[in-house]
């Protein structure tokens, strides 16, 4: 273990130097010299170096080598800069087809942890029938709904080793769900995301088994492929298939 230690701490360093700068973040919130690729992502990680402008961006690979230039006007242009790149950070990178010279996209994946959420409504549940209803039990009922009929935050945390949380999730009885007169919208049981040819894939567990320390053990119903639009330090815009939606980092 201690050999193991040294010889993290001897990539870390050495990393570092390549980039004639310290990390912004400590060492250990890296993936340093490791991939993340999937089966079929041609995305290139590493980290930001020295130099990078809105035409340039200096990328250290990940798995190791010397920094290496790569053009982004286009991309800049065409909005493909996720995240503005700085020294030190873990950066996605998608490489143009035609020249290698050039970067189509590149992604700030150390921007684009956190937790990101939109407001959403809750929705009237359906009524009872009107003619049972006395007028004093309706207004009683109109003045409960008015009080929940208020935004709630929902939304996922990205976070390190490319596991994902749900927010937002109401911990209430079934029972008192099903007697509530609105119905609250409720976040998907995200647990994993990765990126995928320049693509957010997030990945859908089962609620069913929240609290289960073995994560291989939890069932995944499905996965979310979802499109950058654009990243500021404070906002996250991305495309879902039903459109686009709009979300704002909580801190």
């Amino acid at each position: 273990m201690k050999d193991f230690c040294s010889f993290i701490m001897v990539i870390i360093a050495f990393l570092c130097f390549s980039c004639h700068n310290e990390p912004k973040v400590p060492a250990q919130d890296k993936t340093i010299g490791t991939s993340t690729n999937i089966e079929g992502d041609s995305t290139l990680y590493g980290l930001a170096c020295d130099g990078c402008t809105d035409s340039v961006l200096v990328f250290l690979p990940g798995k190791g080598g010397d920094p290496i230039t790569y053009d982004i006007i286009d991309a800049t242009m065409h909005r493909k800069i996720i995240g503005k790149p700085k020294v030190g950070d873990w950066v996605a990178v998608i490489l143009n087809g035609q020249d290698p010279e050039k970067a189509d996209m590149v992604i700030n994946l150390d921007e684009l942890k956190g937790t990101w959420v939109e407001q959403k409504m809750p929705v009237e549940r359906h009524r009872m029938v009107q003619s049972a209803v006395t007028p004093e039990e309706k207004m009683i009922q109109d003045s409960i709904i008015k009080s929940l009929m208020k935004p709630i935050e929902i939304g996922f945390s990205l976070k390190r080793h490319y596991t994902a949380q749900p927010y937002g999730m109401r911990r209430r009885s079934a029972n008192a769900d099903k007697n509530s007169p609105v119905i609250f919208p409720s976040p998907k049981f995200y647990t994993e995301w990765h990126v995928f040819n320049g693509k957010l894939v997030l990945t859908i567990g089962d609620p069913r088994s929240l609290g289960k320390s073995d994560t291989s053990k939890q069932n995944v119903l499905g996965h979310d492929t979802i499109d950058f639009v654009l990243m500021t330090k404070d906002s996250l815009r991305l495309k879902h298939k039903d459109g686009e939606r709009g979300y704002y980092r909580k801190k």
